[in-house]
């Protein structure tokens, strides 16, 4: 796919935000299940959510406990919808089956072990897998770097292999193309930016790259190895004498590992004043939005808006 410079990618959660109030106005609030929905931080973030205009939510669990985290929680749930179900895994394997029904259009996890919340999504009968692999993405902002940077994956896939990899990059670019980027330009990250045969990321980059260039991966331009420095920065990518379409200019940056991505999200999170961020699970036939207990609210509502976009978007 050609690069084109007519269509402008969101540069921020406010882009973000706008995207998906138009799609309410044009479509109806997208709906959002709850799976085990008597968490208050997760109703917190859903009230939010319904605030805005952006989202409808259906709890899925137990009345009492739900009615109990709400009280918590300080919000008023009088207009949403209750489907209810006896516990956490029941109510987790009925929010999947209500995505199969089509009553629901996206999924975040409340008072539910995420490994609970993964069997059932994956389950080979009942689950909702779309592709090969489920993958997580999270999308970062600061002041000083002034646009959305994604990343992948610092949440689910622990030691990628190669054709992991390549499935991961897919699942992002899906989404990206889904909340508004046209062709995003995709790095390849590790500890240097040259290849070299005893550190094998820089071999997979290579071969990433070189599929990209024989089509075997559509959608995005992706080049690697690179050092994080010249991946997002123009000057350090000069310095460095690294001369690539994407080198400084990366849209998504994807990691060795899951230690890399997670240590690296969690850093710019509580070390970086002004960071603004949201995580997402992709590569399901809907978004899933899993907010940690450490995420403040601004994490939640922002995950929550770009689980809105995706999933509205998928409608067509």
């Amino acid at each position: 796919m050609a690069d084109r410079t007519d269509v402008k990618p969101p540069r921020n959660f406010d882009e973000l935000k706008e995207k998906a109030l138009a799609y309410g106005r044009e479509r109806g609030k997208a709906r959002l299940g709850v799976a085990a929905a008597w968490d208050p931080c997760a109703l917190e973030a859903a009230f939010d959510a319904w605030k805005l205009g952006i989202a409808d939510p259906v709890l899925i669990g137990v009345p009492d406990l739900i009615a109990g985290a709400a009280k918590e929680a300080g919000v008023d749930i009088s207009a949403w919808r209750v489907v209810e179900s006896p516990g956490a895994v029941e109510s987790t394997r009925r929010a999947v089956e209500l995505v199969r029904e089509g009553e629901v259009d996206f999924l975040m996890k409340g008072k539910v072990n995420t490994a609970d919340l993964m069997r059932a999504a994956l389950d080979k009968e009942t689950g909702i897998r779309a592709g090969k692999l489920m993958s997580h993405i999270a999308l970062v902002w600061t002041p000083s770097f002034g646009r959305l940077l994604c990343m992948s994956d610092g949440g689910i896939v622990m030691n990628p292999t190669l054709e992991q990899k390549v499935d991961i990059i897919k699942n992002a670019v899906d989404a990206m193309h889904k909340l508004g980027w046209e062709c995003p330009k995709v790095a390849v990250v590790g500890a240097l930016e040259q290849v070299n045969p005893a550190m094998p990321h820089t071999i997979d980059a290579a071969a990433l790259a070189k599929m990209n260039d024989r089509g075997q991966i559509r959608g995005c331009i992706i080049d690697g190895p690179f050092g994080f420095d010249n991946a997002v920065s123009e000057v350090a990518a000069e310095r460095k004498g690294v001369v690539s379409p994407v080198a400084g200019k990366a849209d998504f940056v994807t990691f060795s590992d899951i230690d890399v991505g997670n240590v690296f999200y969690k850093a710019l999170y509580f070390m970086t004043e002004g960071v603004q961020n949201a995580g997402v699970l992709i590569g399901a036939r809907v978004p899933i939005v899993m907010p940690s207990r450490a995420d403040g609210p601004d994490t939640k509502r922002n995950s929550i808006i770009v689980g809105t976009v995706i999933a509205q978007a998928s409608k067509g």
